[in-house]
Parts: C-alpha cells; sequence; structure tokens
C-alpha cells in the first residue's frame, strides 16, 4: 500500500504548496461542476491541508471561494522577494475553461479575511489548457499560460494587481493547436516550452523573442499529452504520447536531434495522459495512462520500477464478499470494465518539498497522495533523498574532512547544491598531539637517540623507574655498537670488571706468590701416584694418566694431559670436568654452553630474578642470528616462569619483537586508563 491520505469525490486539477512552512497543502480547482445534472454551477477552489507530516490521520479544508467557472489547469508560485514579503503563501493562479486567469492570495483563502482574488487576466481566446510559474527563484512573478486555440501568453506579476502580458515571440503566428502543456527550463530561467494536440513542441527563448527550437515529436494528428524538463540537465527533455497504437515515453537531448529521440521508454499499453520528473531524484520518473497503469521509472535501465496501485485496501476490507470472490454488483462486470476505467488518473504530480511523496487525481473523483519511499527501492539503489547529505571521515594526527550540502540552496531551486568540503583538525589531547610533533621531528633530524634521552630524564624526573628503562632500552637499539651498550646498561662495564680482576687477592693469602698459592690450594700428588702417572706417559697411554689425576683430586694436570691425547680424550675429560666443578663453580655452565655452542641451556635454566645476567650473557656471546631468538626465549620464560612482563617486553625489545612488546604496553596503558577512570 503507497497511499498516504485520499480526498474524496472531487474531479481536480491540483497545485502542491512551495512554501516550506506550508508543505502539505494542496490546492484543488474543480474541473466539473459538481452537480448532479446537466447545469452548470461554476466551480470551486479549495485548499487542504493533507496532514501528511502530522498526527492528524484526514486531510482537512483550510479555505475555499466559488468560482463562475470551472479550472482547466492550477499553478503555485512562492513569488520572487517582492512577493513573498507581502503574500506569505505565495500566488495561485488558476487558468479556467473561459479563458481567462484568476490569480489569487492563498493566505487571504485560509484566513477567510479579505479579497482573495488579486486580478484576472482575459487576453486568451481559448480555454486555458496548460499553466506554469517559473521555478527560478529570481523569476519566479513570471507564469506561462496556454490556451485551446494554440496561443502562448508569458505574464509577468511583478505588480500581481496590475499584470503584464505579452507574448513569448510577437512575430511567430499561433500554432492553432491546442497547447497541452507549458514547462519553464530548470536550469535557465528565459527558456520555457510550450507541447501542442499536433505532436510538435516549441521552445521560446524569451530573451531573444524567438522560438529557439521546435520538436517533431509525434506524427502529426497525435498529441503530446504532456512534457517536462530534466530537473539538472537543461538540454533534456521528456515528452508523452496519447496514441494507443505508440503509448511511448521519449527523452530528448537538444543537442543531438529534434526529430530523433535519445531513448524511448514502453511499459504502457495506452496513451499517456501526465507524466512527472521527480525534482529530487534526475533519475525517476512517474507516468500515468489509459491503461490504468501509474507507473514509476527508473531512467538509468529506462525501465519501469513499479506501480503504484489503483485498489483501495480499505474499500477491499469493507466489502470482503467481493475481495473474495462471492457474487456481488460489479460495476465492471455490468458496464463492460466502466468501474476499472474510472480508476484510471489522468494527472500525477511529485510533491516539490516532500520527497518521496506523488499525487494522483483520477476519473472516479478521487485525489490521493502516494509515499513511494519502498517502491525506489526496487530499482537497486536509494533514491537520492535517502542518501546521506554529509560524510565525515578521520584521518591520522587529528584531520576530520567532512562534507555536506547547503539545503537552504536546495530548497530555493531544482539545482542541486554545491558541496562543501572541510578539512579541520580536532585535537582531543593536546599532549598526545605535542608528543607526535617532537617525534616527528626527531625523525626528521635523525636524532632519535637523543629523543629517547629527553624520555628517559622525564620519566626519571617523576620516579617512573620502569618508563625510564624502557625509554633506556629503546635508545640502545639505535646506538651503533648496540650490544656492548646493552651491556653497560645492565651493570657490566668491562673495563671495570678486568680492572677487578687483575687486583683481586682472596682473604688469607695476601703476599703469597702465585706458587704458594697454588701449592695452598692444589692437593700434593703422593710419590706412587706420580709415578703411575710418569709410567702411563711413558706407553703413551693419557687416558690412564688423566684417570689417575681425577683419582687423586689434581684436575687441572687431567686437563693438561687430555688436551694432548687426541679430540676425543679432551671431549670425555671436558665433559667430566664440567659435571664435577660445576656445582662448585656454577661459571663453569656459562662456559660449557659457550664452548658447545649451548646457549638455549642457559635459557632454559637461568635463574628468572638475574634475567640482566642471562641477557648479558647473550648480549656478549649470542651470534647475530641467533640473538633475537634467544632474547623472545628469554621473553617467554619471564612471562610463563615468573609473570614479570614488564622485563620480558625489554628482552622482546632487545629482539626487535614488536608485537611481543606492545602487548605489554597495551596492558599498561589499559590499567593507566582504569585507574584515571576511577580516579
Amino acid at each position: 500500500m503507497t497511499r498516504i491520505t485520499q480526498i474524496e469525490d472531487r474531479g481536480a486539477c491540483v497545485a502542491w504548496s512551495p512554501i516550506r512552512g506550508h508543505a502539505d497543502v494542496m490546492a484543488l480547482g474543480a474541473k466539473d461542476s459538481g452537480g448532479g445534472g446537466f447545469d452548470d454551477y461554476g466551480g470551486e477552489l479549495e485548499l487542504y491541508d493533507l496532514n501528511i507530516t502530522s498526527s492528524k490521520e484526514s486531510p482537512e479544508v483550510i479555505g475555499n471561494i466559488k468560482t463562475a467557472t470551472r479550472f482547466s489547469s492550477i499553478s503555485w508560485t512562492p513569488g520572487s522577494a517582492s512577493i513573498s514579503s507581502s503574500f506569505g503563501m505565495g500566488l495561485l493562479a488558476g487558468g479556467m475553461v473561459d479563458g481567462a486567469v484568476h490569480v489569487w492570495n492563498p493566505q487571504n483563502i485560509g484566513k477567510g479575511t479579505g479579497n482573495p482574488l488579486v486580478s484576472t487576466i482575459t487576453r486568451h481566446q481559448g480555454g486555458v489548457t496548460a499553466l506554469q510559474f517559473n521555478p527560478h527563484a529570481a523569476s519566479a512573478n513570471l507564469l506561462a499560460s496556454g490556451a485551446s486555440n494554440g496561443e502562448v501568453l508569458i505574464t509577468s506579476l511583478d505588480n500581481p494587481s496590475e499584470p503584464h502580458v505579452y507574448v513569448p515571440a510577437p512575430d511567430q503566428p499561433t500554432s492553432g493547436s491546442e497547447i497541452t502543456q507549458v514547462a519553464w527550463n530548470s536550469q535557465v530561467a528565459h527558456i520555457v516550452a510550450s507541447s501542442t494536440k499536433n505532436g510538435s513542441a516549441v521552445v521560446w527563448d524569451l530573451k531573444s523573442k524567438k522560438p529557439w527550437c521546435e520538436l517533431r515529436a509525434e506524427t502529426s494528428g497525435v498529441a503530446i499529452s504532456d512534457m517536462a524538463w530534466n530537473p539538472t540537465q537543461g538540454l533534456h527533455m521528456i515528452t508523452a504520447s496519447s496514441d494507443d497504437r505508440n503509448p511511448f515515453l521519449k527523452l530528448w537531448d537538444l543537442r543531438a536531434s529534434t526529430t530523433m529521440p535519445l531513448a524511448t521508454l514502453s511499459g504502457h499499453s495506452q496513451g499517456i495522459l501526465s507524466l512527472d520528473w521527480c525534482p529530487h531524484d534526475e533519475s525517476l520518473l512517474v507516468s500515468c495512462g489509459k491503461d490504468n497503469r501509474t507507473i514509476l521509472w527508473d531512467l538509468y535501465t529506462l525501465k519501469p520500477v513499479a506501480d503504484i496501485p489503483n485498489d483501495d485496501p480499505v474499500q477491499n476490507q469493507q466489502n470482503p464478499s467481493q475481495a473474495s470472490g462471492v457474487d456481488a454488483f460489479d460495476a465492471s462486470n455490468v458496464y463492460g470494465g466502466l468501474g476499472s476505467s474510472q480508476q484510471k488518473r489522468y494527472d500525477v504530480q511529485w510533491s516539490p518539498l516532500t520527497r518521496g511523496v506523488v499525487s494522483s487525481c483520477s476519473f472516479d473523483r478521487k485525489v490521493q497522495a502516494h509515499s513511494v519511499n519502498g517502491l525506489v527501492t526496487k530499482c537497486g539503489r536509494p533514491p537520492k533523498w535517502l542518501k546521506p547529505s554529509s560524510s565525515v571521515s578521520c584521518g591520522f594526527g587529528g584531520a576530520v574532512v567532512s562534507c555536506s550540502s547547503s539545503v537552504a540552496e536546495q530548497s530555493q531551486s531544482q539545482k542541486p547544491s554545491a558541496s562543501i568540503i572541510k578539512i579541520e583538525t580536532a585535537v582531543e589531547h593536546p599532549e598526545l598531539v605535542r608528543a607526535s610533533q617532537k617525534f616527528e621531528e626527531a625523525i626528521a633530524q635523525n636524532d632519535l637517540i637523543g629523543f629517547c634521552k629527553s624520555l628517559v630524564a622525564k620519566a626519571e624526573s617523576v620516579g617512573n623507574k620502569d618508563e625510564a628503562q624502557l625509554w633506556s632500552f629503546m635508545q640502545i637499539i639505535f646506538e651503533a655498537n648496540a650490544r656492548q651498550q646493552l651491556l653497560v646498561h645492565l651493570g657490566f662495564h668491562a673495563d671495570t670488571i678486568a680492572k677487578k680482576a687483575m687486583e683481586y687477592t682472596e682473604d688469607g693469602m695476601a703476599g703469597l706468590s702465585l706458587e704458594d698459592k697454588k701449592a695452598a690450594t692444589t692437593p700434593p700428588m703422593s710419590t706412587a701416584a706420580r709415578d703411575t702417572v710418569k709410567n702411563a706417559l711413558m706407553v703413551g697411554n693419557f687416558e690412564a694418566a688423566v684417570e689417575c689425576c681425577f683419582r687423586t683430586g689434581n684436575l687441572a694436570d687431567a686437563l693438561v694431559l687430555a688436551s694432548c691425547g687426541g679430540s676425543e680424550l679432551w671431549s670425555k675429560t671436558q665433559a667430566r670436568y664440567f659435571e664435577l666443578e660445576s656445582k662448585k663453580r656454577p661459571f663453569l655452565n656459562i662456559v660449557n654452553a659457550v664452548m658447545h655452542d649451548k646457549l638455549e641451556d642457559i635459557v632454559s635454566q637461568a635463574d628468572p630474578v638475574q634475567w640482566k645476567e642471562t641477557l648479558a650473557i647473550l648480549s656478549t656471546y649470542g651470534k647475530s642470528d641467533q640473538f633475537p631468538a634467544l632474547c623472545i626465549a628469554l621473553g617467554d620464560r619471564l612471562e610463563s616462569a615468573a609473570g614479570d612482563s614488564a622485563s620480558a617486553s625489554l628482552c622482546y625489545m632487545c629482539a626487535l619483537n614488536l608485537n611481543g612488546a606492545v602487548k605489554h604496553w597495551k596492558s599498561q596503558l589499559d590499567a593507566a586508563n582504569k585507574k584515571k577512570k576511577n580516579g
């Protein structure tokens, strides 16, 4: 169901209000006398508030006046600035069957006060069959009218009480064929077109006072029933044929040809009576015809999108017997389809202000308003009025790019409003912006070490040891001799350690010579043991000599002898020595791992509390291709065995493993934000 509201028992021509504050108001000019017989009771002009956007359910009359004759056409304008200041609801013009054009003040009709009639033009010799005000704001006081005798007139209402009337081309004779429609160009204010029943349309240039071109849209004797300009392209026009044999809509590009249409739209099976081009989306068109169809068209595909239904669901619900197929009186059966024929629509119009709303007038004396918002989506894309009129996108550094269109501009004319693009900077955290700027300056000056030093000093000044340590490690990464600097940062200064080792003296042994110290710490070898070792050497049995040294506790002698007994004996002796002495001398584990390239054993067996020592060993002895993996392994051990994610992140930094380090930084940030929120 598309119908929003309905006015019963009104055979009328209609005009939507162009005043934004009265967008739901419609003017109805009676096309028939309204009586039950053959007497002519004159006409009536009514203003209805359709209450489309209000909470009221049904339309209501807000004003009406009687007229001496019936209406043939009607049009409404907000007027130019000079008119709108005096006439709050603009001006309403009615083309009458006797050739008169009346101009009313709709505000007085609505209030029921004062004389609503502003002026009357009696220049036409036949009924005024077509009427339209200029849609351009600066020229909104111009009224084009066409009559049944083929005459086209332009009326200037700059002074509404004294209208000035002139012909578009003084030297051009009238066609003599009834004017079916007049239409102002949507882009050029001094261009107006008129169509006739003989199948031609003339485009008039009011500035040069002559025809700009003549369009031969139909064969002679076939009427152009209606026509309209493209709302956004001033050289595109569409015409409708009333011929039942060729019920086509023809799209014209006046730059290309005035005899061959750009495209032909077929969908109606009988002649077309009315059409209107959507002012809010140039890809949509609506038309109605003698075939009892009201079609919504997609001009991108040149195909029908959907039909606006003619039947009344409410009426079907009130007559269930008819809806269900039970025998009942049916005028369409009795009178050969007359009931269905009466539902034919002879006029369709888009609301100029309320998007997606179409009005229709039918021969069964009904004026309806329909919402086509649901139907238009069947074309596979949303209509322009459902697309966002503005958008925004955020970029790095607080950049905010927004685009929007001026609604005020669009309401004044049918031209598409220009988009407004703004590029702004939104600063949510000024301190972050300042830090980013300093970082960018450091990158530009290639001074990342200085940048890290400044952050270390800043963290130390506020007593944040973890932050200071993090930026210290970050600084080391950019040093030329990074691994040596890492040892210094971990507290292992090579020169200091060497000096201490060279000057070291055990307590109680000060003043003793190296030989005396050796004699005091190494157990003496008995005469029998010395003879056994000597005899083994004499026969070349180094393995027996080494074994004797181990048994007497002379391990150093065993190592010296093993170095002469071949690689196999040397390896076995080393392994045995490390096994015996590692518990008393833990540093031998380091020697063993370095000698046998098993630094991963140091990582797996290391005490997490002494992680700095382990990292120093990796930095000193780890090969370049092994160092990152060993640091990652140490970080993983610190996380799993000790839960020390802060120290683990420093190991990840040494390995340049950003993912591992960021995981800890993110948890720190989340904790800080939570603390800030709770605080």
